[in-house]
C-alpha cells in the first residue's frame, strides 16, 4: 500500500524529549539499546541528563532510512510504557499527527503498518477502538485498504464472539451478511426467524462490501465504512455475554477514542 514517506516531526520528538525528563536513565538506555540505536554526541538543548541522553540517541538516527525509522518506532514505543499514564495518550496523538500508528507496543507509518485488523482473542474485544484509530489513519492514504480492513474487523469480531459463545464457526468463504446474521441470532438480539437480523447484517454488508468493490473509493467513503464497522463491532462485543468482562474496559477506552472516530460513529 503506497504512502508518502513519514518521519517523526521535530515538534513530536521535542515532546518525547520533554517526557524523557521523568524517565530513569536506565530505562531510556534500555528502550534505545533494545532497538539497536547507539549513542552519539549531544547536539545541545535544554539542560538535564535525561533529556541529553534522549538527544544523544536521536542524533544517530536517520529517519529517511526505513530500517532506522522502524528502530526509532520501536524505541519510542518502549518509552510509552515508561511515562506517566497521563502523558501516554498525549504522546501517541502527537505521533499520529505525523502519520504514525501505535500498535503492539511500537510506532509504524500508517501506510506501512501491519495490514491485519483482525480480532482473535477475547481480550482483543476491549481494544477495538485501537484498530479503529489505525483504520481511520489508513483511510487517508489508502481508502480501499481501509475498507478491506474494516471488513476484516467485522468478520473477525463476529467469528470470535461466535466461538466464545460456543456456536459453530462459519466457513472460511461465508458471506459477511450471513456471519453478522448468525452472530446477532447467537446473541439473541432478535427473535429467531425474524428478518431484522438479516436486515442488520445487510446494512453492514452494503456499507462495507459494496464500497470495497468500487474503483473510486475516496477517503470519506473509507471513513464511513470504518465508522460503520467499528460501531457494529463495538455493539457486538459489548452485547456478548462472554465479552462482558471486557465490556467495562472497552467502554472506557472507546469513550476516549479520537474525535474523528467518535464523530464518524
Amino acid at each position: 500500500m503506497g504512502c508518502v514517506p513519514k518521519v517523526f516531526s521535530r515538534r513530536t520528538l521535542g515532546q518525547f524529549e520533554d517526557a524523557s525528563a521523568s524517565i530513569p536513565l536506565r530505562q531510556i538506555d534500555r528502550a534505545f539499546e533494545g532497538a539497536d540505536i547507539r549513542l552519539g554526541r549531544d547536539p545541545g538543548g535544554p539542560a538535564g541528563a535525561r533529556r541529553a541522553q534522549f538527544r544523544r540517541y536521536m542524533i544517530s538516527v536517520d529517519q529517511h532510512d526505513p530500517q532506522q525509522l522502524d528502530r526509532l518506532g520501536d524505541a519510542l514505543g518502549a518509552l510509552i510504557d515508561e511515562v506517566a499514564a497521563s502523558k501516554q495518550d498525549f504522546l501517541v496523538k502527537a505521533a499520529e499527527r505525523d502519520g504514525f500508528v501505535f500498535a503492539d507496543g511500537v510506532f509504524r507509518p500508517a501506510g506501512t503498518a501491519p495490514s491485519s485488523f483482525a480480532v482473535t482473542h477475547a481480550d482483543d474485544l476491549a481494544f477495538i477502538d485501537d484498530r479503529g484509530r489505525r483504520l481511520h489513519l489508513l483511510a487517508n492514504d489508502s481508502p480501499k485498504d481501509a475498507v478491506a480492513g474494516a471488513m476484516e474487523l467485522v468478520d473477525s469480531v463476529c467469528r470470535t464472539v461466535l466461538r466464545l459463545v460456543g456456536e459453530p464457526a462459519p466457513g472460511k468463504t461465508a458471506d459477511l451478511v450471513d456471519i453478522a446474521k448468525s452472530t446477532l441470532e447467537a446473541l439473541e438480539l432478535v427473535p429467531a426467524g425474524i428478518g431484522d437480523a438479516k436486515k442488520g447484517g445487510e446494512l453492514v454488508r452494503r456499507c462495507l462490501q459494496q464500497l470495497g468493490t468500487w474503483n473510486g473509493v475516496s477517503p470519506r467513503h473509507a471513513r464511513l465504512a470504518v465508522g460503520a464497522a467499528v460501531t457494529f463491532a463495538v455493539f457486538v462485543a459489548e452485547t456478548s455475554e462472554t465479552g462482558s468482562c471486557a465490556s467495562a474496559a472497552l467502554k472506557k477506552r472507546y469513550a476516549h477514542s479520537s474525535p474523528s472516530l467518535r464523530d464518524s460513529t
